[in-house]
This record gives structure tokens, sequence and C-alpha cells, in this order.
């Protein structure tokens, strides 16, 4: 325990301070080449079990938990929280695989989606008592460690004191009317906020490290959809003022406006409707020629018939709605080969091309053949 408050090096890094250092590294925005296998997993929404069934389904990760990807690039395109309740446990499971990777020479890269920028600004409302639960827990173990480090002098002077912050994010809860009936409804929320606002410890560790967008060679990942207004305004200025927000303690509470709204870059829908008649394929083909790239690579949206592709394969959808709190659907990974295969990856069946999303089953369809070919349509997720 010693060890771990006082974030010595050799250390598991989920223990140690260093973990919690502000991460001001400029982040990769687009990184030049084409790796002889490319992967992708879509939204996760706090759902663990699902998590490490895609991760060894993409041969990420081996029975021990460790990586097993040699050297794949892997991306996973954000919506990690809410809807769920193991978040820090997948945070910090995919922070060690990225860590592994890096280190046996691929590379897995975590994008932050909607749900991390929502969090990030304050809004839980997705948040499950499970997830807040696990909030809790979190917090009182690195409140225990600052008293401790305090206490006996390690921190210096002028250290906060982490019983009065508490007691202050319990007041703020408590401020109004409305903020009050929130933490009835929603308990821990108020240390959800602590834990996840701007500068906090948790976004500084896992949020300010990522980038919003990142183009590998030919392929654009993001959350929602680079619109023509993300690359007028600029993709590396998108990840690095996302990065500056998510650090700054004393900055404003509501996120960049390329992050807020319908067209916001983990928001928009452009090129991820379920009709391909409905994506806005011209606009997908001039953004993607103006970045040099060949294909985007979306979640947020789910794809109730699997991973498919729209617009003449130029756009790759790979939310499925695979967590408990999305629908529960089938796990399934992307995987883009450097001889140009692009597959799909569905548990106890044989890789196949993606393509466009297979017809609706029609109404007359035996409840067998459906349960044979699919499942049954979900909510979008926000």
């Amino acid at each position: 325990m010693w060890a771990s408050y006082r974030g010595q090096k050799g250390h598991d890094p989920a223990l140690g301070d260093e973990a919690y250092r502000p991460r001001t590294e400029p982040l990769p925005t687009t990184v030049p080449g084409h790796p002889p296998r490319l992967v992708a997993i879509g939204d996760i929404h706090g759902d663990y079990h699902k998590a490490v069934r895609a991760l060894r389904l993409a041969g990420l990760m081996d029975e021990h938990g460790r990586w097993a990807g040699g050297s794949t690039v892997a991306v996973q395109v954000g919506d990690i929280l809410d809807r769920g309740d193991h978040e820090i446990r997948i945070l910090i499971l995919l922070e060690r695989l990225a860590a592994e990777a890096a280190a046996a020479g691929g590379r897995l890269y975590l994008l932050n989606g909607n749900h991390e920028t929502m969090n990030v600004m304050g809004d839980h409302r997705y948040a499950t008592p499970g997830a807040n639960l696990e909030f809790l827990g979190f917090s009182t173990w690195r409140d225990f460690c600052a008293l401790m480090k305090r206490r006996s002098g390690c921190n210096g002077a002028g250290a906060p004191d982490p019983l009065q912050e508490r007691r202050d994010a319990a007041a703020r809860a408590s401020s109004s009317p409305h903020t009050a009936s929130m933490a009835r409804l929603a308990p821990y929320n108020w240390l959800r906020s602590r834990a996840l606002m701007p500068g906090s410890e948790l976004a500084r560790r896992f949020f300010a490290a990522r980038p919003t967008v990142l183009q590998l060679g030919g392929n654009v990942f993001v959350h929602g959809g680079v619109l023509p207004a993300h690359v007028e305004y600029g993709l590396e200025k998108i990840n690095s003022e996302t990065q500056s927000w998510m650090l700054a303690p004393d900055g404003p509470t509501q996120a960049p406006s390329f992050l807020r709204g319908g067209s916001a870059i983990v928001w928009a829908r452009a090129f991820s409707a379920s009709d391909e008649r409905r994506c806005d394929c011209d606009t997908l083909k001039s953004v993607l020629e103006s970045v040099g790239a060949q294909r985007m690579v979306v979640g947020h949206t789910i794809q109730t018939r699997g991973i498919n592709s729209a617009c003449e394969s130029r756009v790759v959808r790979v939310d499925v709605g695979m967590s408990h709190g999305c629908g529960d659907g089938p796990v399934e990974v992307l995987e883009v080969l450097k001889d140009g295969q692009v597959l799909r990856l569905r548990e106890h069946t044989p890789p196949v091309e993606v393509g466009p999303a297979a017809p609706r089953h029609p109404p007359h369809q035996t409840a067998q053949q459906h349960a044979a070919g699919g499942r049954a349509p979900v909510p979008s997720a926000a």
C-alpha cells in the first residue's frame, strides 16, 4: 500500500500517482504507413466482459489478460463510459494493454466518444447505479491515499485536504433544489463529477491522453463523423483543444463547440444511417479526399445488422450495440489486412468481407429464421 500511494516506479501504474500526472504530450492525429493488420473495436459502454471477449476475438489479448496482438495496430472508437457498471475497470485494462502493445511493436489507440465528453462536462444521465458505486470505491481509495500522504508529510506544504474537497463536492451537489433532486435520484453522481470534471484525476489520466480523431494511413477513425467544418477547423487543432479543455481545472465546464450538438465530431450521424440513401455520401467523399484517406471508421450509431459499410465502402460502421446496456448484441470487431481485405470478425462464425448492411428481415419471416440470421433492432445510443 505504501508503495502504491508514493507512486514508486516499477509498480502497477493503476496504483501510483505517476498515472495521474497531466498528459500534455502532443496527441497523434496522423500516423503514416499501412500496418500489416489493423483492428477496430466499437462502443463498449461499461461492459467489461464484452470488452474482454472483443479483445480476444481480435487476437489482441490472451487468456491471462496480456497483449497478444504483436505488431497489430488497434483502435477503440470511444464510448467506454455510461450504460454499464465497469467503466474504471475497462479504462485501466485498456491503458495497460496499450502500454504492452507499444512495447511489443504494436499499438492500441483509444479515442474519446460523445459519452466521454458528456461526462467530463458533468452530464451523467446515462451512468448506472453500479458504475456510480465503482466511482465511490475509486474515490474513497484515492482520498484515503491522499489523506495518508498528507498526514505523513509526503505531499509537502499546501497539499489539498481530500476530506475538505469531498465535503465541497457534496455541498455543490445540494446547492440548489435541482441539484439536490438529482443527487437523490442518482446517488454518488457528485463523486462522479469530481472524478471526471476538467482537470480531475480521471480526465487527466485517461481522456486528455486520447485523440478525438485519428488518421492511420488511409483510414480515418472517429466516434461520430468528420464533416467539412471539422477539416476546415483543423483535426490536429480539435485534438489539441480537446486535450487542453480536459486538463484545465479552472477552465470552462462546457466542452468546445466542435464537441457539442448534432454536427459535432463525436455526435455526427451523417454517414451512419442504416438506409444508405440517408447517408451524405458526397460529403463523405469530399472529406476523405481533403485529408488524403480512402475510408472512415465510425462508432456511435448502433448497426443492428452487424458491422457494415456504405457509400461505396468509404465508411465502415463498427458500433454493433454489443454492451449489455445497449442491446446486448453479438461481439464483433473490424479487421483490415495489408492486402486490402476488410473483414468482419464475429464470435463463433468465420470472418466475412464487410459490405453494405443486409436487408431487414421481411415481416413473414419465422422466429426461427430470424434467430438464425440476426437480432431484433434496438434504439440508437446517445
